[in-house]
């Protein structure tokens, strides 16, 4: 897909800034309807996959954020589907990432009010999971938005 300027101010501005559709017209100077257009053309294109709110879990009183590893003791695609699919059932999962080049087949996201409810998810719900033999929990410390798309989209 061949995108122009604006296309690419629209999508620059909303990897930093979550603004509303008329702070985002008068960012790029276009109308309100043009901007409206183009987002829905990218979202069709499936260059951005929606204009989703990020939730800020921590107000919410989830205060725990982990990146979780785990590895499987069978690598084919209905485990994976199975496993995808617990995780699904369990609230406090909000992201999964099937990964190679690490002793670990999926990341996955979690989020926790506290390290007793963290408890829970990991031994009673993550760890009872068929085919999951190994665990390894790291604690997200801060989190950094350095992602910058000027460079990325000027070679697109």
């Amino acid at each position: 897909m061949e995108l122009d300027r604006f296309d690419k101010q629209i999508l620059e501005i909303l990897t930093h800034e979550d603004l509303n559709l008329n702070e985002l017209s008068e960012r790029i100077n276009l109308s309100v309807s043009s901007v409206h257009r183009r987002i829905k053309h990218l979202i069709d294109a499936g260059v951005i996959s929606g204009l989703k709110r990020e939730l800020n879990y921590q107000k919410l009183g989830f205060s725990l954020h982990v990146l979780l590893q785990v590895s499987l003791s069978k690598h084919d695609t209905d485990t994976f589907a199975k496993f995808l699919e617990e995780l699904e059932s369990i609230p406090e999962v909000i992201n999964a990432f099937l990964v190679t080049g690490q002793s670990a087949d999926f990341i996955v996201e979690v989020v926790a009010k506290d390290m007793e409810n963290y408890s829970d998810v990991l031994l009673k719900r993550i760890g009872k999971i068929e085919h999951v033999v190994a665990l390894h929990s790291s604690f997200v410390i801060k989190e950094y938005n350095v992602f910058n798309c000027t460079g990325l989209l000027s070679k697109a």
